[in-house]
């Protein structure tokens, strides 16, 4: 594995709640919500990190946390029933935005971390390892200006990543980009996931300002 991620993964750990209640939602079994209150619980006192810098990445089968600043735990920000309070989902926001983002997506590790990648190039294996370890995923700006309209209220830029619409493959979104300046584009030239979640945000921002 190039980058393990063995253990509890915090963003599987936040979807299994979420399904959780939302399962309670719809079909109004008890014990989905009793299982939900209980596993936020435990997510909370797991995951959570102290020193307020969002929280932790995986938690292994021993117990120790992986203290790397990764990009998945805004995903347990951006749902709509996250297991977190408003501080603890501000510090995940603020966290990400200081460490991770950039104008054209999410890096996949902060550029503090030993094993940080900035270039995203190589032969096959030297892009293998750098894939998850800084390389910027712009498709991870959908989650993140979900999580930053809960927690603040606030649109994000997306300015820069469409700015690439016409500098590689002309009218899409690349699948990755380079973790440190200059930005470089690369990957897939019209990936799906890139177009999809920019073009969500992109229309949603557009509806809030309208509304």
């Amino acid at each position: 594995v190039v980058t393990p991620r063995i253990g509890k993964a915090v963003e599987i750990n936040a979807l299994w709640i979420h399904a959780l209640t939302v399962a309670w939602d719809f079909a109004g079994n008890e014990s989905d919500l009793i299982q939900a209150k209980r596993a936020a619980q435990s997510f909370r006192k797991k995951f959570v990190r102290p020193d307020g810098n969002g929280l932790y990445d995986v938690i292994a089968p021993d117990g120790t946390p992986d203290t790397a600043i990764r990009p998945n735990q805004i995903i347990a920000a951006a749902l709509s029933t996250s297991p977190m309070t408003r501080e603890e989902a501000k510090s995940v926001v603020d966290t990400v935005a200081r460490e991770l983002l950039t104008p054209y997506g999410l890096r996949t590790l902060s550029p503090s971390d030993p094993a940080y990648r900035p270039r995203y190039e190589g032969d096959g294996f030297s892009r293998d390892t750098a894939y998850h370890q800084g390389t910027v995923w712009p498709w991870l700006l959908g989650p993140y200006a979900d999580a930053r309209r809960i927690v603040y209220g606030e649109p994000i830029d997306l300015s820069g990543v469409l700015k690439n619409l016409s500098d590689y493959g002309v009218g899409g979104i690349a699948e990755v980009f380079d973790a440190s300046e200059p930005q470089r584009p690369d990957g897939c030239p019209w990936q799906a996931w890139s177009v999809a979640e920019v073009l969500r945000i992109a229309l949603s921002q557009a509806q809030q300002t309208s509304d």
